[in-house]
């Protein structure tokens, strides 16, 4: 598994900028930039602004690589995180939403009804 501090490094170097210029964006230097990718104590924050730079999504560091992706092409705000089989598949039709609402609707009728017998038969204090 590829470390974050690798993952960046692969970027940057797609991206023609250095780690240098990277802390010098962060307003930090490179020793406490290491030391905090190092240590896992890297800001969530941090990361976004690394993403933001780089233009690359945030959870692109959470990939375990960057075969396929296109870093000229994918806008760094992209969250579509589905994979491939995922996103190939086509999304449900509307008949079909709705008529599972109102199943779900059905159901909850029935429940509500069943709560509401059950509460008459306690004896009220």
């Amino acid at each position: 598994m590829m470390k974050l501090k690798e993952k960046i490094l692969q970027v940057l170097e797609k991206k023609n900028y250095t780690y240098a210029e990277l802390a010098a964006h962060l307003s930090i230097s490179e020793t406490e930039l290491d030391f905090a990718i190092e240590n896992n104590t890297i800001e969530i924050r941090t990361l976004e602004l690394i993403s933001k730079e780089l233009r690359i999504p945030l959870y692109s560091f959470f990939r375990e690589n960057f075969e396929g992706f296109d870093f000229e092409k994918e806008p760094y705000y992209n969250v579509n995180i589905w994979s491939k089989e995922e996103e190939a598949k086509s999304p449900p039709d509307m008949k079909t939403l709705h008529q599972e609402l109102e199943a779900l609707r059905a159901d909850l009728l029935k429940k509500d009804l069943l709560i509401n017998a059950l509460e008459a038969k306690i004896p009220k204090p």
